[in-house]
């Protein structure tokens, strides 16, 4: 059986998630239900309950609100990484032509190549500050992509996009039936993220994000995904198939984080704002790093000048002075490396310093 999509359909689990309103007797459940006094937080209740089909209402709602949308074009995730699965297991087949941004953050041409798709690359070159080339619109246009995937701000260099660059994309994506696919993960570092999101641009995109980034609730795993109701619709019939449901325990701490968003928005911002200057200054007294000051965020992609491959920098600088910097061919530009500023002051002084170290004894 398939849905609506075309894409096999779990049946039992739509017929499962749709009872409940009436039933006083379940014998049809398939394990225990909770007991509500097994699990307490600060010497109250933790509700496990299930009582939504697919996701817990009052998070759903509590996102639509947040980016004036109806709930029904929102869909919680297990952190963008799920929301950016779903979304492609839903649009890319076997063949299907998929353009991605270069540099990229390894899972997005991985998750290409793991659903079998036709992996064409968008440069997003150094030399131009990441910026994607204004013929991108016709490229789509005479080669139909079946998904566009990018990410914005840019994982790794930090640089935005603006709406009026991602909209004649979006538009040329809608056009040719495919997926405008946005990672805004990063943009929850802006002080205006709604205003920002390309969840406001019209046709076949889907932005996906999370709390995990800007404000240290990596381990949370609240995410989601804005779209129109079609392809939310389409994720959530796959996720019966993967997750079954949102957590409800991991729902009640992200609504609660929703509801604090703007103090943990200040202090996002705030660390930016304090580490940013030190990172700027120390790169200025280097002459063998170059780089783009990032629009938004606490990572850089810095490049070494004249070294290819920063692979065994990186290892040495691990083994010998216990810094960690993430080696850029992850990302598909060995001879760059990517740097994170959203640590302690202290620890990112004492980084750079041993950093500096590594650095002057490639001298």
């Amino acid at each position: 059986m398939s849905g609506s999509s075309g894409q096999p359909l779990f049946a039992y689990m739509r017929w499962a998630k749709a009872q409940g309103e009436g039933i006083v007797y379940n014998l049809g459940q398939s394990g225990l239900a909770p007991d509500p006094g097994m699990m307490t937080v600060d010497g109250g209740p933790l509700d496990l309950s299930q009582r939504a089909g697919d996701m817990p209402p009052e998070a759903r709602a509590a996102l639509a609100e947040r980016f004036g949308i109806g709930p029904e074009r929102v869909m919680l995730t297990l952190g963008s990484s799920q929301a950016l699965h779903l979304l492609c297991a839903t649009h890319i087949e076997p063949g299907s032509r998929c353009f991605v941004e270069s540099p990229a953050y390894e899972a997005l041409p991985g998750l290409v190549r793991l659903l079998g798709g036709e992996l064409r690359t968008v440069p997003r070159p150094f030399e131009s500050a990441y910026a994607i080339a204004e013929d991108l619109p016709a490229r789509i246009a005479a080669e139909g992509p079946a998904v566009v995937l990018l990410t914005n701000p840019h994982n790794p260099s930090g640089m935005h996009l603006g709406l009026d660059a991602l909209e004649p994309i979006a538009r040329a994506t809608t056009e040719v039936g495919g997926l405008l696919i946005i990672d805004e993960v990063y943009l929850e570092f802006a002080a205006d993220v709604v205003g920002r999101s390309a969840s406001r641009l019209e046709g076949n995109v889907a932005v996906v994000s999370s709390l995990t980034k800007a404000y240290g609730l990596g381990t949370l795993r609240f995410g989601w995904i804005l779209a129109n109701e079609k392809i939310i619709e389409r994720a959530i019939q796959y996720n019966d198939f993967v997750s079954v449901v949102y957590p409800n325990p991991s729902a009640y701490f992200g609504l609660a984080a929703l509801g604090q968003i703007e103090n943990l928005s200040r202090r996002a911002q705030e660390v930016r704002a304090e580490n940013l200057p030190l990172v700027e200054s120390w790169m200025k007294n280097r002459d063998d790093l170059s780089w783009c000051l990032p629009d938004v965020g606490v990572v850089g992609f810095p490049k070494i000048d004249g070294l290819a491959d920063t692979r065994d920098f990186c290892d040495i600088l691990a083994r010998e002075h216990q810094t960690l910097l993430v080696p850029g061919h992850f990302f598909g530009a060995p001879s760059h490396l990517r740097l994170g500023f959203g640590v302690p002051r202290d620890e990112l002084e004492a980084g750079l310093d041993r950093f500096a170290r590594g650095l002057n004894a490639l001298r």
